[in-house]
């Protein structure tokens, strides 16, 4: 009697050691809807390069003469139409399971595309109703043994979106310094 007493002891303490080990995982994640940003861990479905000055002629009036003329202007970075599908939210949220927006880079590729789960910072053009990338930023992420997602180096979600939040994502006037 008191070895199956022992036994179903060491039963349940095996029990809720694994039942800790789920619940550990972190959920970071926060909000702020005066700031245009959403930040998620993403998978890639596709990223596909793009001719951003294809139909980009405009009319456009002088202001000095009031003449009516037509303009090309001329965009000098790649451009790249993405798909990836949402595994987290990070900032803000994003009510969706996959996310379609526009990416820009000078140097003719976009990085994070060499990566399966990144963390991608986007932003809404509300006249538009399209999102488009926070230039070359983004942090290659992956899912532990345990479920929780972590930077490639061991960082937390937590500091990498804090990273961008008080450095490029400040000086570009999204947060407060």
């Amino acid at each position: 009697m008191n070895r199956l007493i022992l036994i179903f002891g060491f039963f349940i303490l095996l029990i809720s050691c694994k039942s800790t080990k789920i619940s550990y995982e972190s959920e970071f994640k926060i909000s702020d809807d005066s700031v245009n940003l959403y930040a998620f861990i993403g998978k890639k479905i596709s990223v596909l390069e793009f001719d951003p000055n294809e139909n980009n002629t405009e009319v456009v009036t002088d202001t000095v003469f009031g003449k009516v003329f037509k303009s090309t202007p001329y965009i000098m970075d790649y451009a790249f139409k993405c798909k990836y599908r949402i595994e987290k939210n990070v900032f803000n949220e994003l009510k969706t399971k996959t996310i379609d927006f526009v990416a820009y880079d000078h140097y003719g590729i976009a990085k994070f595309k060499n990566y399966k789960y990144v963390i991608l910072y986007i932003s809404l053009d509300k006249e538009d109703g399209s999102y488009y990338h926070q230039k070359y930023q983004f942090d290659p992420v992956e899912k532990t043994k345990n479920g929780t997602w972590q930077g490639l180096n061991g960082e937390s979600i937590e500091s990498l979106f804090n990273d961008k939040k008080n450095g490029v994502l400040s000086a570009r006037g999204l947060f407060d310094k």
